[in-house]
């Protein structure tokens, strides 16, 4: 599957991350550090409060699944290519580990693990390796002079002798187990004592049950030399013996090397793979190097469990990545941030992540649910615009704001904190009504039976994911049905109306309106300090309206003086459910001529 394929060097997504902008790449084309911006987008990258940059958990588990064997030893060779050339004995020990867990019978990996067996000084281990190599390769020299290599280094010379003389019995040409063998005898510290002769008889033992016919040939070569006539013979250099077998006589550093570069090349991932089709142009683009032979064959082993969000147990939708690797949908990340910021799998902190406030899909895990699942992913898409119909309804479990009145026309700030209310505002966004009903709390019911429905302005997020909401009273309303949705309070509701008069009733009410609005100037000019105090909150006396009637909830001035006016939540609560703005006009100037009498008469 083309998309697949990393972005960066076109080749199967290895160790895939996923930057901030949703884009994925191979960890190695990355680096350690994030480049600054993404190759694709050109948007700005971020760790987002993790030091280093980590994995896609889900993604890297997809691809590896994915994967037949030989694709995954294909792989793991090439991590021993690179972990060799840096010198991470360690580290290639394990990827060997794992790659002859895959393969026990690939020889190669064994030689290969017991030279660093050898760097590690583990060399009992590397010579249970090479035990196995010259048990399945009998005729071939390359084992044993391994493991005389191996027995020198832990001091059994007269072992080591042995393996080197089988290596010239297979091949006399081998000049570099010839060269070996002159080295030990020509060496002051040999154990071989004066000649040849008297090797026979301190190393007799070392020989039962082998060939007989090794023993004599090994002998014969020298025997009845002294060591000072072995000492003159021809000395071959390290150079003139590596022209043959150069393999078996490298240094381990050295063979490492070479190893890497012919039986574990894997510079490009297409050297270890088959060519789906011969290529007749003799040469291939970048761009159309064939991979096919280790591509993920997803659509053969993908269930649409593998793509569920492990927070809601439904197919992901809006998959967004954390900075620590893991995979949710977007509301299901939102909500646990809600309540905690870290990460629900691993824990780990994503308060710079949360602080960040953006949460960009992983692109590549919906063109994958795309391409493999896409009647799977349209249902659940068609479930998710249910439920935003659902939430749109503005008249069946409207989300309810417990908290203090609210009026129609006047602008209402909110500090919002709460897990519960963080999540009713984002709901109120998405669904694009941003419109919730906010009722005062009342006693023996959870809110009052009346409320103002509130349409959001503005959002400021802090850091740490509270907010303040800038929101303008709309329409009043009276509570049919109470209940619930995820934590906060909702209300199937019906909205309230002014009674409309006409005539000569009519008449009366604007002269009515226009004689208590004259009152309510002369208390808003005449106010204390205190008074002036609370204006600069709720803001200055709204003008007249030219139609008074023509809101269903009338003037926005009287709600003004209504939300100022010195009086129990309880009464403003009775004129507020009002219905006729007759009586409520009645209402305030009574109201009105109180208050404007007693500052006469304190006057």
């Amino acid at each position: 599957m083309e998309l697949l394929l990393c972005p960066a060097c076109r080749l199967v997504l290895r160790d895939p991350v996923t930057v901030s902008c949703g884009h994925s790449f191979c960890r190695r084309c990355l680096g350690e550090a994030l480049p600054p911006k993404c190759c694709l987008c050109g948007e700005k990258l971020a760790l987002l409060g993790s030091r280093t940059v980590s994995s896609n958990v889900l993604l890297g588990d997809l691809l590896e699944r994915g994967l037949d064997r030989d694709a995954k030893v294909a792989r793991l060779k090439r991590d021993l290519q690179e972990l060799v050339s840096h010198g991470d004995v360690q580290g290639a020990l394990r990827t060997l580990q794992k790659a002859i867990a895959l393969v026990p019978d690939d020889l190669t990996l064994r030689l290969c693990r017991s030279e660093l067996y050898v760097a590690l000084q583990q060399y009992e281990e590397a010579l249970e390796d090479l035990e196995i190599l010259c048990k399945h390769k009998p005729k071939e020299c390359e084992g044993f002079f391994r493991k005389g290599k191996v027995l020198l280094e832990v001091g059994k010379q007269s072992e080591a002798l042995l393996q080197f003389q089988h290596c010239l019995t297979l091949n006399s040409s081998f000049h570099a187990a010839q060269y070996e063998i002159e080295k030990i005898l020509t060496n002051d510290a040999s154990p071989v004592p004066g000649t040849i002769v008297e090797l026979k008889s301190d190393s007799s033992q070392n020989l039962e049950g082998s060939n007989p016919g090794e023993q004599l040939t090994f002998l014969g070569t020298f025997e009845g030399e002294p060591l000072q006539d072995v000492k003159k013979q021809k000395e071959i250099s390290l150079e003139e013996a590596m022209s043959d077998h150069s393999q078996a006589a490298l240094p381990m550093s050295q063979w490492m090397r070479k190893k890497s570069r012919s039986d574990f090349s894997a510079n490009k991932e297409e050297d270890l793979e088959e060519d789906a089709s011969p290529d007749t142009s003799g040469t291939r683009s970048p761009d159309t190097k064939s991979t096919e032979g280790h591509r993920p064959d997803l659509m053969g082993f993908l269930t649409t469990s593998d793509l569920e969000c492990s927070l809601c147990i439904r197919m992901f939708y809006e998959p967004v990545t954390t900075p620590c690797g893991h995979t949710f949908c977007k509301e299901c990340m939102e909500r646990c941030l809600d309540h905690r910021p870290n990460c629900p799998l691993c824990k780990q902190s994503l308060r710079e992540y949360l602080r960040a406030g953006k949460y960009t899909t992983t692109i590549l895990l919906e063109e994958l649910m795309t391409a493999v699942f896409p009647l799977q992913l349209a249902e659940r898409k068609l479930v998710h615009q249910a439920e935003m119909v659902e939430l749109s309804n503005l008249n069946k479990n409207i989300p309810i704001f417990v908290c203090t009145m609210s009026f129609p026309g006047l602008v209402c700030p909110l500090h919002v904190f709460e897990p519960r209310y963080r999540l009713m505002m984002r709901r109120c966004q998405e669904t694009g009504t941003k419109t919730f009903g906010m009722c005062m709390y009342e006693n023996g019911k959870s809110f009052a039976d009346y409320g103002c429905m509130l349409e959001i302005q503005k959002i400021a997020f802090f850091p740490d994911g509270r907010s303040l909401v800038d929101t303008i009273g709309k329409r009043r309303f009276r509570v049919l049905r109470r209940g619930h949705r995820d934590g906060y309070n909702t209300a199937d509701v019906e909205y309230l109306e002014d009674e409309k008069m006409e005539g000569e009733e009519q008449t009366e009410l604007q002269n009515l309106h226009d004689y208590t609005y004259e009152l309510t100037q002369r208390f808003y000019e005449r106010g204390d300090r205190t008074f002036r105090q609370l204006v600069m909150h709720h803001g200055p006396l709204p003008e007249k309206e030219e139609d008074i009637q023509a809101s269903p909830d009338g003037p926005v001035w009287c709600w003004w003086l209504i939300s100022v006016l010195p009086l129990d939540l309880t009464d403003k609560l009775t004129i507020f459910s009002d219905t006729s703005l007759k009586a409520r006009l009645t209402q305030l100037k009574h109201i009105l001529n109180i208050i404007l009498e007693s500052r006469d008469y304190n006057s």
